[in-house]
């Protein structure tokens, strides 16, 4: 094991809707909700903990019910938490699923949305620390100008991986140059390079992600039911690693999944090739299930790979 993972992803608390369709403008429809659970950073913390590697927040919780909650739960996956807590409460997602397993959030914010950069400068990073930094905290103005700063200024003695968002066109675009100029693994889905391409090509012809990046930065591309791809430098070619056969039943969570899996890979050892096999298991574990939770254990990832598939068996 060569260092940690810590993760600036920020925590909220999720309330799941399963509705049958998505309605249209001014429309209404049914929804059976479930009781409400950690979301967002929790998923790539815990999943990386589930596989034995040590992980660590560094995202702010706050004083309130809901950061206490989640705080619990933390320590019970066995993750640290180094950011000190602020008054105040961690904010709320409302994810609408439907029955096809697409899955739609609203999101509100709080205290996740006030990195300090203070906070993160006084950090104490040992060599081999991996640390992540996801596109969602970069929507808001604030923490994109305090996260896009810090990723900047990390020494060359840790790894930093940023992964893409739903939301990538809510970014600013000078907070994309800072994280992606200093990223050494950039990992998104197929929608998402393709919002940011064409975001960076308006602003500039002959920008786009790629060239962004330095030469010996890597990508992977998650490509939903055909697994992912994998750029191990800027003059290599991409390389395609197949999926796992499984049933859709929720995709939230599922790219946090993959992409935790990935890192958790890359601290214990693993080649980018096969670090991003054992996360195409993992996926194919969370989207077989509601909720991205229980994250997959390394028993059933292992399986997964022996097999080829999902078990029909419910995950525990």
């Amino acid at each position: 094991m060569t260092g940690r993972f810590i993760s600036t992803h920020s925590v909220v608390l999720v309330l799941p809707m399963n509705i049958s369709y998505m309605p249209a403008p001014g429309g209404s429809v049914h929804a059976d909700a479930a009781g409400s659970r950690p979301g967002g950073g929790f998923t790539t913390l815990s999943t990386v903990a589930a596989l034995g590697v040590r992980a660590a927040l560094a995202s702010p919780l706050g004083t309130g019910p809901n950061s206490f909650t989640v705080r619990q739960q933390l320590a019970e996956a066995g993750v640290e938490v180094l950011t000190q807590e602020l008054v105040g409460d961690i904010g709320v997602a409302i994810q609408l699923i439907e029955e096809t397993g697409s899955m739609t959030s609203i999101v509100t914010a709080g205290v996740e949305s006030e990195p300090s950069r203070a906070s993160l400068d006084h950090l104490v990073l040992t060599p081999g620390d991996l640390i992540y930094v996801s596109g969602t905290d970069l929507t808001n103005p604030y923490s994109a100008k305090v996260l896009g700063g810090w990723a900047a200024s990390l020494p060359a003695s840790v790894r930093l991986v940023i992964g893409l968002s739903p939301a990538v066109e809510q970014v600013p675009v000078e907070a994309w140059k800072q994280v992606l100029g200093r990223a050494d693994l950039v990992t998104m889905n197929l929608r998402e390079s393709a919002a940011l391409t064409k975001i960076l090509a308006s602003y500039s012809p002959a920008s786009s992600i790629r060239e962004l990046m330095r030469p010996e930065a890597g990508v992977v591309r998650r490509m939903g039911a055909r697994g992912c791809e994998v750029q191990a430098d800027a003059d290599a070619e991409f390389v395609p690693i197949a999926p796992y056969e499984s049933t859709v039943a929720d995709t939230a969570g599922v790219g946090d999944t993959h992409v935790a899996t990935m890192c958790a890979g890359l601290l214990m050892g693993m080649s980018l090739t096969e670090a991003c096999t054992m996360a195409n298991a993992a996926a194919a574990i969370a989207i077989s299930h509601e909720s991205a939770l229980p994250v997959p254990t390394r028993e059933q990832v292992d399986a997964v790979m022996a097999t080829g598939r999902v078990s029909d068996a419910p995950v525990r």
